[in-house]
């Protein structure tokens, strides 16, 4: 709210008069985490309620803050660690520790073949750790729906007049692709 997450040279592309935007968005993610059972819920929870935060920084700078990261990061690892000791599943971590080095390493080449930003090569190694843990169909499910998401953003962006050469902020598709993914195999876990 206070603008913190902004550095000197970042270019505001949203007024903070909008911040309030940022609690329905955290409801909606813990509405989403909310319908899923077993041992997905807590990470799909703090996955998805945390993600309002980044969409909404992703959005308004561009840039998705290692700040937010590194305490994300311990503590939906922790989340999934924890579900995996639970249920006594070592398959369930394998699956998020593949599923984050998958998404880490597809997001990486993309980085450096075309104009995605290493926050979103970090984001995506962070989704990782939550869809892979749901299996591989739930990866490249949440891949798959970001990209469609960001396509149509994209195209909408064109027909309204924006330059091919325009920035867009990927990280909220990200956040939303791996919704879908939690709305579609969080329940079967």
């Amino acid at each position: 709210r206070t603008g913190r997450h902004r550095r000197l040279d970042d270019r505001s592309h949203l007024t903070l008069s909008g911040e309030w935007a940022v609690v329905p968005m955290a409801a909606a993610g813990g509405a989403i985490a909310g319908t899923v059972a077993g041992w997905v819920a807590l990470p799909a929870w703090v996955y998805l309620v945390g993600g309002a935060l980044v969409v909404w920084i992703d959005l308004d700078v561009r840039r998705i803050p290692d700040q937010v990261l590194k305490v994300w990061v311990p503590v939906l690892g922790g989340g999934v660690i924890a579900a995996a000791v639970g249920e006594g599943s070592w398959a369930l971590l394998g699956g998020a520790v593949a599923g984050s080095l998958s998404l880490g390493v597809l997001f990486l080449l993309l980085a450096l073949i075309g104009s995605m930003g290493l926050g979103d090569v970090k984001l995506a190694t962070v989704t990782g750790l939550l869809v892979g843990a749901m299996g591989c169909v739930s990866v490249v499910t949440a891949v798959v729906a970001s990209f469609l998401m960001a396509g149509t953003v994209a195209a909408w962006k064109l027909i309204r007049g924006a330059s091919r050469s325009q920035h867009l902020a990927f990280g909220p598709a990200i956040i939303l692709g791996a919704a879908v993914a939690v709305l579609r195999f969080g329940r079967g876990v």
